[in-house]
């Protein structure tokens, strides 16, 4: 592995916009990246209803933290529109599937969303009945690493199209070790989105991070850390320098 590369999940490889000094880098760990989603899909519709599959993070109580799924039509969600419908998850299986009733689906688009909390915002990932095969928009909240220093880490983070992760309080949360969104105490660093693009860059600074250590990333929809909707866990090398 070059030192001027890092090894990333998705692929993606980004400038960082946290300045650290180059003697002071930490490499993540060959193959030791791992990222959790949820995600939703559609394996069957009629004229009246359309089935679900949903899929949440491991640990996820869905009747328990009001997990839903919705429908709109639409190519995107219209985050401020009712939906046609929205239908609670009332089991707690981490993943399972659900028949939303009672519709006319038409020769237009439908785009279905699955929520992993009580509120439209809290929707992570999506779905799309195409009307004319258009590209869709990125369907699944998730984040990588761009860069990985001794006492800070730029992280890349997605939404879906439209969301405004500021005005719905999005944040994202470091822990050591593999840590649950769901049974976790204070994180070692945490760091809110403060943009209104659906997809951005952001930065921890002042974190002591330590070699050969397990961490995890998690990213919430919301305040609460029932609203979490990607993990990240990746393990740090040793330090290197020249680069």
């Amino acid at each position: 592995m070059k030192n001027d590369e890092v090894s990333l999940e998705s692929g993606h490889i980004e400038q960082a916009t946290v300045s650290v000094p180059v003697a002071q880098r930490l490499m993540v760990e060959l193959n030791t990246t791992s990222l959790e989603t949820c995600t939703v899909s559609i394996p069957y519709f009629d004229a009246d209803t359309v089935t679900v599959n949903y899929a949440g993070l491991p640990g996820n109580q869905p009747a328990t933290y009001k997990n839903f799924v919705a429908i709109w039509e639409a190519s995107m969600i219209p985050w401020t529109v009712p939906p046609l419908s929205q239908v609670q998850i009332e089991q707690n299986s981490q993943q399972g599937t659900v028949v939303i009733n009672g519709l006319t689906i038409t020769r237009n688009a439908y785009i279905v969303g699955y929520g992993v909390g009580p509120d439209i915002t809290n929707i992570c990932c999506s779905s799309i009945i195409s009307a004319g095969g258009l590209l869709a928009a990125p369907t699944q909240v998730s984040i990588s690493l761009n860069y990985l220093g001794t006492t800070s880490l730029s992280i890349h983070y997605q939404t879906l199209g439209g969301y405004m992760p500021q005005q719905y309080n999005n944040w994202i949360g470091l822990w050591k070790g593999y840590a649950s969104p769901y049974s976790t105490d204070t994180p070692v660093a945490s760091v809110t989105i403060s943009s209104n693009a659906s997809e951005g860059t952001v930065g921890m600074n002042n974190v002591q991070l330590g070699i050969n250590s397990n961490y995890t990333l998690i990213y919430f929809m919301g305040t609460e850390r029932t609203t979490a909707a990607a993990i990240l866990n990746f393990n740090t090398s040793v330090p290197v320098t020249g680069v």
